[in-house]
């Protein structure tokens, strides 16, 4: 299926003789000036249409939706008694008779004899509220009705058993109300907690599909998390990854003869991509002037977002390259690109085609149940009860997906986590070091998924004090990282923390120390000077600074580690108990420090201290 589109090997290709050349440059430009006509059509089009919003729900957002709907009802249920016990204390602590209801009760007296006329205005409220009451109960059954209509029997009985109320309600109107006012919001807000944290388009996107949520929502996505910078930028890149997409899918249509292909796909990166000359680049950034007013159109009619506020020199144009790729299904020669020149891209580095395709994936529900029980029951600490749980899934998911597939090798690398918790780093670092396999296979070897594999495997194997082998693998990590989200994300972050805890093991405390400030910096820039994760940095560089015996300093910063801790978890949880503990070693020996020097005695040992990361 893989379409090659020379029938030389690339090599050959750039080492072509300059008549060839100079041919080459010539089919770019002619290339190039059709791929601006066909842009300029787009572009009218474009401006023409009016995008009407026709409501479509997915079928994930409505099963988010009713258990957000149970989820309510259940809380409801559990304040309905309290609160009756409240007016129960209220009746007997007022002598059995309420004082509102005496006030009523005298005026009731008074007006006995009165006409209707002079009722009490209680009595209208209660005929206007039973009239809008009867109101709804008629449009509630209308909508019963509608749905009777076409709805199945079992379809209509099923929904009337979620006990949710949706079998009388008009749904299309409350799914939507449902989209835009809780299931987005809620989505910025697990990227904030980093209970998310996506890395690149594809996390991004199934992060959003598994709740239901279309990527046209992206530009609101942008709005609601101003406070999150990460977010913004992927969302922007993956806008625009998506935007180039339709451009090259229609140079790629337009193209009749398979030789012209290369040409044809090198032009138009080179329009998306490269710095053109003086004449046609954009006054603010450094971008052809169609190609960027063709993209402002685009983004606003599809994801009603405004990009002319955007700097595009913040655009990482490598990741964009990547998602590219992914998306339209281009395999380009491993090379520099100089993307700063006005062709970064010649017809020889367009090695082939692959097509791209959507699929349901094989997966198994008894599998993902076991795998859920198996994480539910690590956050709870019960150790056995997880390694149970995450055998049966593993042995149900080989038996099912195969053992080569993404759900076994999230069983391995669970199980993995789980035997780490338990002591057993040997069993887990042979667990991860599978599911890397499977994923390196299976996936590719930048796929989120891959990386993460990496950078777990590189923890187990400084466990097992393989330290050199676990720079490595924590190295390609950040690398692959860097490529796709960029130095300024939570997960470079943590991952920098990681690099530094194994250079101190190796005993370069200086350049573990410079990992940490970048760590550091970038935790307070993303998340916050007060957030848990800036908290972890805190500690780490306490620990760094203790390896060098600069107490006074690690005591400093273990004292702002603790006032997070203790602001943020509660002066209870374990980890704010762990803080104030090293605070104390830290002291203790800040004391020692200043005792010796001062009797002129031997330096307090520091070699403890490199066993200790929250």
């Amino acid at each position: 299926m893989r379409l090659l589109l020379h029938k030389t090997i690339p090599s050959e290709l750039n080492k072509a003789a300059s008549p060839s050349q100079v041919l080459e440059h010539e089919g770019l430009s002619s290339s190039q000036v059709l791929i601006e006509r066909l842009l300029e059509e787009s572009l009218a089009k474009l401006e023409e249409e009016e995008l009407e919003r026709k409501p479509f729900v997915r079928w994930e957002l409505g099963a988010c939706w009713i258990q957000h709907l149970q989820d309510q009802n259940s809380t409801q249920k559990d304040k309905k008694p309290s609160r009756e016990k409240s007016k129960n204390e209220m009746k007997l602590g007022g002598l059995g008779t309420p004082l509102r209801s005496l006030k009523n009760k005298k005026k009731s007296d008074g007006n006995m004899g009165s006409g209707s006329s002079n009722s009490h205005p209680d009595a209208v409220e209660n005929v206007t509220a039973a009239s809008i009451e009867s109101q709804l109960e008629t449009s509630s059954k209308d909508d019963e009705l509608v749905l009777k209509r076409k709805l199945s029997e079992e379809a209509f009985a099923r929904l009337e058993e979620s006990k949710t109320g949706l079998h009388h309600k008009e749904l299309i109107e409350l799914s939507q109300k449902y989209y835009t006012e809780v299931a987005l919001p809620k989505l910025v807000a697990d990227f904030g907690s980093l209970e998310l944290s996506p890395v690149d388009g594809r996390t991004l996107t199934d992060f959003m599909h598994t709740r239901g949520l279309q990527m046209r929502s992206l530009g609101h996505v942008v709005k609601l998390s101003e406070k999150l910078s990460h977010v913004q930028s992927l969302c922007i890149h993956e806008m625009i990854v998506r935007a180039f997409k339709h451009i090259l899918q229609a140079v790629i249509a337009t193209v009749v003869k398979i030789d012209k292909l290369a040409v044809s796909i090198a032009s138009a990166l080179n329009l998306m991509f490269g710095v053109p000359k003086n004449g046609e680049l954009h006054k603010s950034c450094k971008i052809h002037s169609l190609v960027w007013k063709w993209l402002q159109v685009f983004l606003m009619k599809r994801y009603e977002w405004d990009i002319s506020n955007l700097d595009f020199k913040d655009i990482r144009k490598f990741a964009i390259l990547r998602g590219l790729c992914q998306k339209v299904g281009i395999e380009l020669v491993p090379r520099d690109f100089d993307m700063d020149s006005p062709s970064p891209f010649q017809p020889s580095d367009i090695v082939s085609l692959v097509p791209v395709h959507k699929q349901a994936a094989c997966s198994s529900a008894d599998g993902r149940q076991l795998l859920e029980s198996s994480k539910t029951a690590l956050d709870k600490g019960k150790l056995e009860d997880a390694v149970t749980y995450g055998t049966k899934a593993l042995s149900k998911l080989v038996a099912v997906c195969g053992p080569y597939h993404r759900m076994t090798a999230g069983a391995y690398s669970l199980l993995a986590v789980v035997l780490y918790h338990t002591g057993d780093f040997n069993q887990a670092t042979i667990y991860q070091q599978k599911a890397l396999d499977i994923n390196e296979r299976e996936l590719g070897l930048d796929h989120p998924d891959t990386m993460k594999s990496y950078g777990d495997l590189a923890v187990f194997y400084y466990r097992l004090q393989h330290t050199e082998l676990a720079l490595k693998y924590v190295k390609r990590a950040l690398y692959l990282l860097h490529l796709t989200c960029g130095p300024s994300h939570p997960n470079t972050a943590a991952t920098y923390i990681n690099v530094a805890m194994m250079e101190e093991g190796l005993g370069n405390v200086h350049v573990a120390l410079r990992y940490l400030h970048k760590a550091l910096k970038c935790n307070q820039r993303l998340l916050g000077p007060d957030h848990i994760q800036t908290a972890a940095s805190y500690h780490a560089i306490a620990i760094a600074l203790s390896l060098m015996e600069a107490y006074p300093l690690s005591v400093q910063h273990e004292q702002t580690t603790l006032h997070i801790l203790r602001a943020k978890l509660g002066p209870d949880d374990l980890r704010t108990q762990d803080a104030a503990a090293w605070l104390e070693y830290f002291e203790s020996k800040a004391f020692e420090q200043q005792e010796a020097a001062r009797k002129g005695t031997k330096k307090p040992d520091a070699s403890i201290a490199s066993k200790g990361h929250l």
